[in-house]
């Protein structure tokens, strides 16, 4: 539009600012909407890698176990259901969170070997006593379909119990003929 100017002069121009301001207040309201969608879809994306990393006692574990600290990767328990052998401090085994069997009531004469700050050391009775313990877990494993079929078992021993007895218990496993075994631990802080 132009207009004159008083006085007789030549032709004033002016910019008209209403239709560029509603432009911009509608490019405005369009980059709001669309930024907070953008973040609402990247925090659901990285809870969902969260709830993938998390380390198996993050998740669904309800046996108490003292685990070791390592800094390897951890396995992703969540993606399926991997099946978990687990040995507490009073030589408990558990599969998942069922209680298997109570190593002690087995073989008694191991108790002073596994519970206790005054343990003693691990020796060759203690070996023949647990090998009832590993008769009866062997007999348990064998009768796990998954594990049959799957071939694949983490074990999550509690770094009190001995160490001699967390070997053995590798040993029966791997002879079971599982393919696929881990040790599981808590990250290193």
């Amino acid at each position: 539009m132009a207009m004159t100017r008083p006085g007789g002069g030549g032709m004033l121009s002016e910019i008209n600012v209403t239709p560029l301001v509603d432009v911009m207040l509608v490019l405005l309201i369009i980059f709001m909407i669309s930024s907070s969608i953008e973040t609402m879809q990247v925090q659901q994306e990285m809870e969902r890698a969260e709830d993938t990393i998390k380390a198996p006692d993050e998740m669904d574990q309800k046996v108490p176990v003292n685990l070791p600290r390592t800094d390897a990767e951890p396995v992703n328990m969540v993606e399926e259901q991997k099946l978990v052998l687990s040995i507490d401090s009073d030589a408990v085994f558990y599969i998942g969170d069922i209680e298997i069997m109570r190593c002690l009531d087995l073989a008694p004469s191991l108790k002073t070997a596994v519970v206790g700050t005054r343990r003693r050391a691990w020796d060759q009775n203690d070996d023949t006593a647990f090998n009832k313990c590993i008769e009866v877990l062997v007999a348990k494993l064998k009768s796990n379909e998954k594990l049959m079929t799957d071939q694949e078992l983490y074990l999550r021993a509690d770094r009190t119990l001995p160490y001699g007895m967390t070997l053995k218990v590798m040993a029966k496993v791997r002879a079971l003929g599982v393919g696929k075994f881990g040790l599981i631990a808590e990250p290193e802080s």
